[in-house]
C-alpha cells in the first residue's frame, strides 16, 4: 500500500526521511563535482573507468531522487552534505600530499571514493528502511536499486585495491 507524504505530514520519522532524502540528493549532486576530480587524479586506467562508471550511476540516482520527491510531492531541495564536503576535502589532500602518476595516490583516491560510497550506502540502506516502515512502496523500490548499485561500486572499489593498486603502491 502507498501513503501518501501528507498522511503522515505530522509524523517525526516522515519529517527525518524527507530531510535526510534532501541530505543523500545534496551527497549525490556534489559527487558530479568530486568524482570527476577522483578521475582526473587517477593514473590506473582501471580506476579511472570504475570513477566514470559511478559517475553515470550517480547521474542515475540523482533522477530516482527527484522521482521520489515527485512521489512524495515534495520540492527536490538540497540539504548540505557535511560529511561529503569533509571527504571531499580529504580526498583533495591525498591529491596534493601523493605523487602525481602513483599507484600510491591511486590507494588514496579509492580509500576516499570508499567513505563516499559507505556513507551513501549507508544512507540508501537507511532510507529505504524508512520508506518501508511508512508503506512507500515504490520509494523503497527505488531507494533498494541505488542501494545496490552503490555496494556494486564499493565491490569493485575493493576488488581493484585489493588486487591490483595496493599491490603497485606497495612497491612503490
Amino acid at each position: 500500500m502507498k501513503k501518501e507524504m501528507s498522511e503522515h505530514s505530522d509524523s517525526q520519522l516522515d519529517v527525518l526521511f524527507l530531510n535526510e532524502l534532501r541530505e543523500i540528493y545534496g551527497a549525490e549532486k556534489q559527487q558530479l563535482i568530486v568524482l570527476p576530480l577522483l578521475k582526473k587524479a587517477a593514473s590506473s586506467l582501471k580506476l579511472r573507468n570504475v570513477l566514470a562508471s559511478h559517475l553515470d550511476d550517480t547521474s542515475e540516482h540523482i533522477r530516482r531522487l527527484e522521482t521520489i520527491f515527485g512521489l512524495l510531492n515534495q520540492p527536490a531541495e538540497i540539504r548540505e552534505p557535511e560529511t561529503i564536503f569533509g571527504i571531499t576535502r580529504e580526498a583533495e589532500q591525498v591529491i596534493a600530499t601523493t605523487v602525481q602518476d602513483t599507484a600510491t595516490r591511486d590507494a588514496g583516491l579509492i580509500v576516499a571514493a570508499q567513505k563516499l560510497e559507505h556513507y551513501e550506502i549507508t544512507s540508501y540502506g537507511s532510507l529505504a528502511t524508512h520508506a518501508r516502515t511508512l508503506e512507500h512502496d515504490e520509494i523503497e523500490e527505488l531507494l533498494e536499486l541505488s542501494l545496490y548499485e552503490e555496494k556494486e561500486s564499493d565491490d569493485l572499489l575493493t576488488a581493484l585495491a585489493e588486487n591490483y593498486i595496493n599491490t603497485e603502491a606497495s612497491r612503490e
